[in-house]
C-alpha cells in the first residue's frame, strides 16, 4: 500500500512539472521563417471595461490640421508615395466637402473619389523593388514582421517592426502573441481573409526609404469566398502619418461575418502592464485609445488620411514638454527624463518611478540644465480641447519566457502539498498503520482555534 501510494505521488508531480512548463511555451508558433499563426479569443472571453468616453469634435475641412514635431528635417515626397492632400489637392478635383474628424492621436479625412484614390494607389506592377510574401500569399491567419528602413512614429512612440497578417491588418505591437487582433494595430479592412483560396491571392509590400506600403490583391473570406475579391492598402509615411485606400470592396462591409474573426476598421494602441500572479510574471494588455471608422462608408475608391499629431513623448526635454499646448496636460519626469501625460506605452515605467506623484509641470519649475527649448521641436500648436480617451482593458494576459525558478519553487510547493495530502489518505484508510495511529493522535478535532474573527476568502477585483 505504501509503494502504491508512493507511486501516486510520484506521477502526480510528474503531472504538475508538465503542466507548469507547459504553460511556459508560447501560445504562437513561430515557423523558421520568422512567421506565426494568430488566434483571436471568442468575444466572451475578453473583458473589456469603458472608463471614460469621448466623443469626437468635428473639425471643418477649412481647418488644416497642424503638421506633428519632427526631430529631422522634413523629407519632400515621392512622386509614388504622395503624402497628405491639402485644400489646393481638393480644389483641383472639384472636392468641395470632405468628413473630417479629430480623435485626439490623430485628424482623419474621409473621401470617396475615383481621381484622387488613383493618384494615392501605389501601382505594384511597376515597381521593381516589390517583395511578395509567399508564405502570407499563401495562408490562412498567418503574419511575418517586416523590419522598416526607418523609425515609424505610432500614437508618438517610434517603432522599427511591424507584423504583416493575412487578415488585412498591421500588427505594431512590442510584443507578439497570439491576440494579435485585439489592440496596437493598424487595420484598412480587417476580417477572415483567407489568401490561399485562390491562385490570384497576394500579399505584397514595398519599402522606400520614407514610406511603408502593404497590400493585400484579390483576398476572399474564409467562410464566404463567393463574395468576390477584395484589393486595398494601407501606406505609413516617416512622419506619422497613415493613408488607406481601397480599390476594390465588393460588397458592403457589414455584411461580412464577424464570429470567427474581427472586423475592424481603424488603428488602436494599448500599455502592457507586467505582474507577479502566483509566482508566474504575467502580461496584461490595456487599450488606451481607438479610432473606429463606420464600416458601412467604406466604397470602391475611398480613401481615409490619418495625420498623427503632436503627443507629449515626442518632446524631449522639460520646457517644451511643460510649455508646449498640443492638447495634452504634458508632465515632464526628472527621475527618467521623459514627458508624458501619464498614458503611453511607457505607463508602467512611468507609475514605478513614481513620476505621477514627482513631475514638474511648468517651465518655472524645471531645473536649470534643462531649461532650453530644443532647436528640432515645431512652434506651439492650439488644438481642439478633447476630453480623456476611453479605456479598455483587454483580458489577454501572456506568461513571459522569465521566472523560471519562481515557476519551480511553485512545483516543489504543490509536490510537497500533494505529497501531505497523498499521506492524509493513506493515514485515514489504514487506521492501524503508524502513519493512521499518528493521524489519529493528532486529528483535526483536537486541534484549538480561535473564533469569533471574521474570515475572508479570496476574490477577484477589478480595478
Amino acid at each position: 500500500m505504501a509503494s502504491a501510494g508512493r507511486r501516486a505521488v510520484r506521477s502526480a508531480c510528474i503531472l504538475l512539472v508538465l503542466f507548469h512548463l507547459s504553460a511556459l511555451i508560447s501560445s504562437t508558433k513561430v515557423a523558421e521563417d520568422g512567421s506565426f499563426s494568430y488566434y483571436e479569443p471568442p468575444s466572451h472571453n475578453i473583458e473589456r471595461r469603458a472608463v471614460v468616453s469621448s466623443t469626437p469634435a468635428v473639425v471643418t475641412s477649412s481647418q488644416a490640421p497642424p503638421p506633428p514635431p519632427t526631430t529631422t528635417t522634413p523629407i519632400p515626397p515621392w512622386a509614388d508615395f504622395p503624402e497628405f492632400p491639402d485644400n489646393k489637392t481638393f480644389t483641383e478635383h472639384d472636392i468641395l466637402q470632405t468628413s473630417e474628424d479629430h480623435h485626439k492621436y490623430y485628424n482623419s479625412t474621409f473621401l470617396v473619389d475615383a481621381k484622387i484614390a488613383k493618384e494615392f494607389w501605389v501601382n505594384m506592377d511597376s515597381r521593381k523593388d516589390v517583395q511578395v510574401n509567399s508564405m502570407l500569399s499563401d495562408s490562412h491567419r498567418r503574419a511575418a514582421t517586416v523590419k522598416l528602413s526607418f523609425e515609424f512614429p505610432f500614437y508618438g512612440h517610434y517603432v522599427r517592426n511591424v507584423t504583416v497578417a493575412t487578415g488585412g491588418f498591421l500588427y505594431l505591437g512590442d510584443y507578439v502573441h497570439a491576440w494579435l487582433t485585439a489592440t496596437q494595430y493598424i487595420a484598412p479592412l480587417m476580417a477572415n481573409f483567407d489568401p490561399s483560396v485562390s491562385n490570384n491571392s497576394y500579399v505584397k509590400y514595398v519599402d522606400n526609404g520614407t514610406a511603408f506600403t502593404v497590400q493585400w490583391e484579390n483576398v476572399h473570406l474564409k467562410d464566404r469566398p463567393e463574395k468576390g475579391e477584395f484589393t486595398f492598402q494601407v501606406t505609413l509615411h516617416k512622419n506619422g502619418n497613415i493613408i488607406f485606400v481601397y480599390e476594390q470592396v465588393p460588397v458592403k462591409i457589414e455584411e461580412i461575418d464577424d464570429e470567427k474573426h474581427p472586423v475592424k476598421i481603424g488603428i488602436s494602441d494599448a500599455y502592457i502592464v507586467d505582474k507577479n500572479i502566483f509566482f508566474v510574471r504575467k502580461k496584461t494588455i490595456y487599450e488606451y485609445h481607438r479610432v473606429h471608422f463606420t464600416k458601412s462608408d467604406i466604397l470602391n475608391s475611398t480613401i481615409i488620411f490619418l495625420v498623427a499629431l503632436p503627443t507629449c513623448s515626442m518632446l524631449k526635454d522639460c520646457t517644451t514638454c511643460t510649455g508646449v499646448n498640443i492638447g495634452f496636460e504634458c508632465q515632464w519626469c526628472p527621475t527618467i527624463e521623459r514627458c508624458s501625460d501619464g498614458v503611453d506605452r511607457n505607463r508602467q515605467e512611468w507609475l514605478a518611478k513614481e513620476c505621477h506623484l514627482q513631475n514638474v509641470t511648468k517651465p518655472t519649475q524645471c531645473s536649470p540644465s534643462e531649461r532650453r527649448m530644443s532647436p528640432t521641436v515645431q512652434p506651439i500648436y492650439n488644438l481642439p480641447t478633447q476630453e480623456p480617451a476611453a479605456e479598455t482593458r483587454q483580458g489577454e494576459e501572456e506568461q513571459s519566457s522569465g521566472g523560471y525558478l519562481a515557476v519551480a519553487f511553485a512545483v516543489l510547493l504543490s509536490c510537497v502539498v500533494l505529497t501531505f495530502v497523498v499521506w492524509a489518505v493513506y493515514a485515514y484508510l489504514n487506521p492501524h498503520s503508524p502513519s493512521g495511529q499518528f493521524l489519529i493522535r493528532y486529528r483535526p478535532n483536537q486541534w484549538q482555534w480561535r473564533r469569533g474573527e471574521a474570515r475572508y476568502m479570496a476574490a477577484t477585483i477589478h480595478m
